[in-house]
């Protein structure tokens, strides 16, 4: 049984026998996957802060308005996915192409506090970005490979997708002046996102210029959930009777993800639990047009860091491994991270009443 990595036209990605990057994990499928941290329901979270918020009696005391809005919605940035093994590792970028419309709903109490809902969807639709994979391999498992630096097989796949985010915030601003207000904002988010990649080209490097190829047809699902809890500082300007301009800056403290990817030339399923955190920053106007109608726009940056652990299942036999039935067979405890960065934009209308 050979330890080269073998070629084959019916895989997009780097091909290789269970003696290679999959075989080290083989002796590990015992290993029990790390338990990720214990998440807040968001409903809990969110019905917590809306209390606390209305009930003070400052609040209690004030007269409410009621807001709709239509916004438009453009997302862009990357889901990053990456899985280190002994012999190298493999990153995955899946871009974030959002063009959609999102209803909002508010609910505000003079110039001491709002909360904000919103709801957006996309459709599936072809992305003008591609999946990028880039694979780093150790030649030194591998005999007969010359030492390599740099990416050794990167490929690229053609993407559909589909989007889904809820998103829930406050702000409260208990220090007023007559020109700015300072407070604190929290808030919830959360997003899926739905791959389906196909038609790959892919090129080898280096000693690995003879795992160059290309397949058309489908090669991958991929499907990943974010639950993002927001906590961070406010600062709101009135200027006269028409234009309302907010600033947040908020740390990401809890961040929860988990994933699953089909790879579906390979007949193989593996499945992400990861935490950790981040930051988020956005600017937003309010400009008034009218008695009860607003133009509002906004600008959010965030940034995600998590890391985890994979698992792997076979659900069919792998055609790199002829000599092998692969299907049962599964891995446990792979070193996973998934990072984003994302940056939206919004441009709506909305009726205050």
């Amino acid at each position: 049984m050979g330890t080269n990595l073998r070629k084959n036209p019916e895989s997009e990605f780097i091909i290789t026998p269970k003696t290679s990057i999959s075989s080290q994990f083989l002796e590990k499928s015992g290993t029990e996957k790390v338990p990720r941290t214990l998440s807040i329901s968001w409903p809990v979270f969110f019905v917590l802060l809306l209390t606390v918020t209305l009930c003070s009696s400052e609040v209690s005391a004030l007269e409410y308005s009621g807001m709709i809005s239509i916004e438009a919605i453009d997302m862009t940035g990357e889901n990053v996915y990456q899985q280190s093994f002994e012999s190298g590792r493999s990153k995955l970028k899946w871009p974030i192409d959002v063009k959609t419309l999102g209803i909002e709903l508010g609910l505000t109490g003079k110039d001491l506090f709002d909360v904000e809902f919103l709801a957006a969807a996309e459709p599936w639709v072809s992305d003008s970005h591609p999946m990028k994979d880039y694979d780093y391999i150790n030649e030194s498992a591998y005999p007969g490979r010359q030492s390599h630096d740099g990416v050794d097989i990167f490929s690229e796949s053609k993407v559909e997708s589909k989007a889904f985010v809820i998103d829930g915030k406050s702000h409260l601003f208990p220090v007023r002046t007559r020109f700015i207000s300072a407070g604190l904002t929290a808030g919830y988010r959360y997003e899926e996102y739905d791959y389906r990649a196909s038609d790959t080209r892919q090129t080898g490097y280096g000693p690995w210029q003879d795992q160059t190829s290309k397949v058309s047809g489908p090669t991958s699902l991929y499907t990943i959930e974010y639950e993002i809890f927001s906590l961070g500082l406010s600062l709101r300007s009135d200027i006269g009777d028409t234009l309302v301009l907010t600033l947040d800056a908020c740390a990401l403290p809890f961040v929860h993800v988990k994933d699953e990817d089909n790879h579906i030339r390979r007949t193989r399923i593996s499945k992400s639990t990861t935490s950790g955190s981040g930051y988020q920053t956005s600017f937003s106007g309010l400009y008034k047009i009218s008695r009860n109608w607003f133009i509002s726009s906004g600008f959010t940056l965030s940034s995600i860091e998590t890391s985890g652990h994979s698992d792997q299942f076979w659900y069919g036999d792998d055609p790199a491994t002829p000599y092998f039935n692969d299907t049962g067979e599964m891995l446990k405890g792979i070193d996973t991270e998934i990072n984003q960065k994302c940056y939206r934009f919004n441009l709506g209308a909305s009726r205050h009443f």
